[in-house]
């Protein structure tokens, strides 16, 4: 059994999963894709009309044979034993028209896995509907009661920790630490991934959205369970937007500051030149990485020590091109961590470990 830290609340991770990402999959479904590539529950199922028939290989790059379904009633067939909401929706609130598919879901016995901020369980009539039919809502973004205010015990706890950074949001940092994470464990060392959002909660079944903790404690959130996973070797803590994203550079600063990392990769997607959202010039490399460890002197000095790109979209050669270009600008290693594997990464986490010794 796992454990989603908040509301004392349990999910089997053996349980079948039906994924809801009506009108979004493959768009901007990262927490259905992110669930399907990573995740240890078995999916059965993607909610998709518009690519009912097909899988999500056909939709993705993700090779994947689980089919996509045309409503949540079509996924009942497939004996799931719950929907999770697999879309990431601009603010993190319920869409109406998901209302009457949740409510359909919970009368047919379903648990629902929900990663929005409108938590279901404060919803009067999906809650009345969950209780009639017994169904639990699993609101894996409500942080837990009692967090402590950071005080840098991270700074003292012998694992090597590493966080990854961003150019923006949603460019794949949660992707590049899950696959540092188990280049880590092939390499023979004990690791940790610290999912610190709603997606990376659904695939290892623990951590804390800091983006929904209360400003005063969401760097103390990230150091209370960095200090919980002291022990290991490695480290790996999931970074949340970007410093110079006006929206969400207050949970980037303080997942900085409450892990106290050591080394920091940059993810950055090449095919942006705007921050998402707005008319901000992305900065170059060279720029963000100051940006990144001049902010991290406040806690301990930490390099940013690799780039990983995020290259979805892109042929081979555009892809390869971006990479280059990457490692030109910075003097740094660079690669895709999906694309290529992301040993490059983790060889040069070692290198400046070692030289940090």
């Amino acid at each position: 059994m796992a454990l989603f830290k908040h509301e004392s609340m349990y999910y089997n991770q053996s349980a079948k999963l039906a994924i809801y990402a009506e009108g979004e999959f493959g768009k901007s479904s990262k927490t259905a894709e992110g669930v399907i590539r990573y995740g240890k529950n078995p999916v059965v199922a993607v909610i998709d009309s518009r690519y009912s028939g097909k899988t999500v290989r056909d939709v993705t790059n993700i090779q994947s044979d689980v089919p996509i379904v045309g409503s949540v009633s079509d996924s009942l067939a497939l004996l799931p034993d719950a929907l999770l909401l697999g879309s990431a929706w601009n603010g993190g609130e319920l869409p109406a028209h998901w209302r009457p598919d949740i409510l359909t879901a919970i009368a047919s016995g379903l648990d629902i896995i929900n990663g929005l901020h409108d938590f279901l369980a404060d919803d009067a009539e999906i809650s009345s509907a969950a209780k009639k039919h017994e169904s639990k809502l699993l609101d894996v973004r409500r942080p837990p009661d009692h967090l402590p205010i950071a005080s840098g015990l991270a700074l003292k706890v012998p694992a090597y920790v590493v966080l990854t950074v961003g150019s923006d949001c949603s460019v794949g940092k949660m992707t590049v630490s899950l696959e540092l994470n188990k280049v880590a464990q092939t390499r023979g060392k004990t690791s940790k991934f610290i999912a610190t959002g709603q997606t990376g909660i659904m695939i290892v079944g623990q951590g804390i959205a800091i983006d929904r903790v209360i400003g005063d404690f969401m760097a103390g959130a990230t150091e209370q369970m960095v200090v919980e996973s002291g022990l290991h070797d490695y480290v790996f803590v999931e970074g949340q937007g970007s410093l110079v994203h006006p929206g969400f550079s207050g949970v980037t600063l303080a997942l900085l500051h409450g892990s106290c990392p050591q080394a920091m990769v940059m993810v950055h997607n090449p095919s942006r030149t705007k921050i998402k959202g707005t008319e901000i010039p992305i900065p170059s490399y060279r720029r963000l990485i100051q940006i990144y460890e001049d902010m991290s002197l406040c806690m301990r000095p930490a390099k940013v020590v690799a780039v990983a790109l995020n290259t979805t979209g892109m042929d081979e050669d555009t892809a390869r091109g971006a990479i280059a270009q990457a490692e030109r600008e910075t003097g740094l290693p660079a690669t895709d961590a999906v694309r290529y594997g992301a040993e490059n990464i983790f060889d040069a986490i070692v290198a400046y470990q070692e030289n940090q010794s």
